[in-house]
């Protein structure tokens, strides 16, 4: 019997473990979101039964005083559902946006777009989460960005997935700066898109960088499961930069990360 060589095993091997890191990754981001659906919807049950009855099992009336705690506790678990099941979401868009760009099925709508008026409002959503995780987010945005054509859909989910990285990796305390501007290059109608993404916190080694786009890779420092995420969120955005004719480049130092996308835009 044939021996099989050495480089197949160590291929068989790779294989087999990106097979298993897939699924050990799919299986801990689904359970966890739903663990938590699950909690909220038995606590929303448990206050409509307390506020029904008394201990004596009769029906009662609440007080106003009650009747706040109740709110309170139904606005909580309600917003625990509504995040737990945007997590969920984000997942399969992740996946099926994937799917369709391996398969260059992925559509373009190119529209005219004041990105001046349209990126506060793509990182608003943020800003609450970073105050809940003290941080600082800043927005800084050259004051001659011209109108320009693009991808809208595209670039707000280039930059909503560079944000969730760095909401997820900069420490209490930490900064995260958010930097668009344009460049003209030599065609009067064209111009460069950049867009930077800075965060203070966990550095990624030189060694890392060649891999941090590939899909489901986590970095090696730390624990595992620290930090949420599919380990898709980068190479999505590399994938959609690349599908915009742009680039994407990385650089670590000072104990600051910069995601630097530059996208060809018409103006």
């Amino acid at each position: 019997m044939d021996e099989v060589p050495n480089q197949e095993i160590t291929e068989i091997e790779v294989l087999n473990q990106l097979k298993d890191d897939f699924l050990s990754t799919i299986s801990h981001e689904l359970r966890s979101p739903m663990s938590n659906i699950k909690m909220a919807t038995q606590m929303l049950k448990l206050l409509l039964v307390q506020d029904k009855t008394n201990d004596n099992g009769q029906a009662r009336c609440l007080t106003k005083q009650e009747q706040t705690n109740r709110q309170a506790k139904v606005a909580h678990y309600l917003l625990i559902l509504e995040q737990e099941c945007d997590r969920e979401m984000n997942l399969l868009n992740n996946f099926l946006d994937l799917q369709q760009l391996d398969a260059g099925n992925y559509r373009l709508t190119q529209t005219t777009v004041d990105l001046q008026e349209k990126i506060p409002q793509v990182i608003k959503p943020f800003s609450k989460r970073t105050v809940n995780q003290q941080q600082t987010l800043k927005l800084e945005i050259t004051n001659n960005l011209p109108i320009l054509k693009i991808d809208q859909t595209s670039l707000e989910r280039i930059l909503a997935e560079l944000l969730c990285n760095a909401c997820k990796f900069t420490p209490s305390g930490g900064e995260i700066i958010v930097v668009l501007g344009s460049k003209p290059t030599s065609t009067d109608a064209l111009y460069t898109l950049q867009l930077r993404v800075k965060n203070s916190g966990v550095e990624i080694p030189l060694s890392e960088y060649s891999h941090i786009f590939d899909r489901f890779y986590r970095l090696t420092n730390g624990d595992r499961w620290k930090h949420d995420g599919t380990g898709l969120g980068l190479t999505l955005v590399k994938k959609l930069t690349e599908h915009l004719g742009g680039t994407i480049q990385v650089e670590c130092e000072n104990g600051q990360t910069c995601f630097t996308v530059e996208i060809p835009v018409n103006v």
